[in-house]
């Protein structure tokens, strides 16, 4: 951190969290509104959906569903939910489940209000006005979508996945509820673990971190390297549910701010080409852009084996690195996740337009250390 230079950090949102928070809702939302709420087959079929209706219906507050929600979840499904929310009268919406659904529900905000296109405000076309009050109930614990200024849509044409940033979509509202987390299956308590570490370490590497992005970030690295594992062998375990969900949104709070790094880099294009979970793709990357990244900060690896845990004391800074990354490459394989994408069944080939996409990226533009196109391809291909 520069000492010279001025800094800023930015947080418009409002937190609840702790057990119980979801009825919060009742008091937090204007009997007035009609919101739509966003989520996913998955989070209605879990019961999770009745317990907000049911906290609405007994406010007096009607509401709109689109529950047509899925993983990266295109363009096609932002319009078709804007569609619904003007042709409802909708005043509001909810974003339910994990980060896709909030996603599509930040997006719906500024197309549903607003003329233009995603592809147009993904491209800078500054969002004017007031959006639409936006409530975010995550219930998975790895994006921290329910506090950034970022929106993901992927674009099926381009096979591009867009990242839309503005400060006009951080949700009003963010509800932290561990007992949401309760039906959490492993595999996706693990990869949205592995996400939410990856944000996390990123933004504590981001060039334009300083004090405050710095000690959430870390404080979130030590909460996940403490508490991953027991929330994934038992998501009913409340402590650890509720230690993921404030290290996933401090990891978002203070990405929103520094922005992301190599990692996202190349799990956005791989992920628009070889269809997996985004958290899959930063399992397998994670640790070979901590190697890349070691040599050009070595004094914040001494921090990062810190929060994992280990004592580095009288190593040298390649030692300390080899520390660090060891310990998200031991925690990752306890969890079960893979180091190669042919575990999984993908056959990795490299498409050109792949590396242009990473380096046009703001997440490229953003890494400790610059690099090349190269570099980049061999960074794919390291995952293979």
């Amino acid at each position: 951190m520069d000492p010279l230079k001025v800094y800023q950090y930015s947080n418009p949102g409002k937190l609840l969290f702790g057990p119980g928070a979801l009825a919060e809702l009742k008091k937090e939302i204007n009997v007035n509104e009609r919101p739509l709420i966003v989520t996913d087959e998955g989070v209605v079929r879990a019961g999770i959906l009745k317990k907000v209706t049911d906290l609405l219906q007994e406010a007096g507050i009607r509401y709109e569903l689109f529950d047509r929600v899925a993983a990266d979840p295109s363009i096609g499904v932002f319009e078709k939910a804007a569609a619904l929310y003007k042709e409802k009268g909708c005043t509001s919406l909810i974003g339910l489940g994990g980060g896709s659904s909030i996603d599509v529900a930040k997006g719906v905000a500024i197309i549903a209000t607003h003329e233009g296109t995603l592809k147009e405000y993904a491209s800078g076309k500054p969002v004017e006005g007031v959006l639409p009050w936006l409530c975010a109930i995550p219930t998975t614990a790895g994006t921290g979508s329910e506090s950034t200024a970022i929106t993901v849509v992927f674009d099926p044409e381009s096979k591009v996945k867009m990242a839309l940033k503005t400060p006009a979509i951080v949700p009003r509202l963010a509800l932290l509820d561990p007992l949401l987390l309760a039906s959490v299956p492993p595999k996706v308590a693990a990869e949205t673990g592995a996400d939410a570490l990856t944000h996390a370490i990123e933004s504590y590497l981001a060039p334009s971190g300083h004090a405050i992005t710095e000690a959430l970030a870390l404080s979130a690295v030590r909460m996940i390297m403490c508490n991953l594992l027991k929330f994934v062998a038992n998501p009913h375990d409340v402590k650890a549910a509720g230690q993921m969900h404030l290290a996933s949104c401090m990891a978002g709070l203070s990405m929103t701010n520094t922005g992301l790094g190599l990692v996202h880099a190349l799990a956005h294009p791989a992920g628009a080409y070889f269809h997996a979970s985004h958290g899959l793709y930063c399992a397998v990357y994670l640790p070979v852009v901590m190697e890349f990244n070691a040599p050009a900060c070595p004094e914040k690896f001494v921090s990062l084996a810190d929060a994992a845990g280990k004592d580095v004391r009288g190593l040298s800074p390649e030692e300390v690195s080899a520390e660090a990354i060891g310990a998200v490459r031991d925690l990752f394989a306890k969890l079960g996740l893979p180091r190669k994408l042919s575990e999984i069944g993908i056959r990795f080939e490299l498409q050109p337009k792949m590396v242009d996409d990473a380096l046009e990226s703001r997440s490229a533009k953003n890494s400790p250390r610059k690099v090349e196109p190269e570099q980049v391809a061999a960074l794919f291909n390291s995952a293979k």
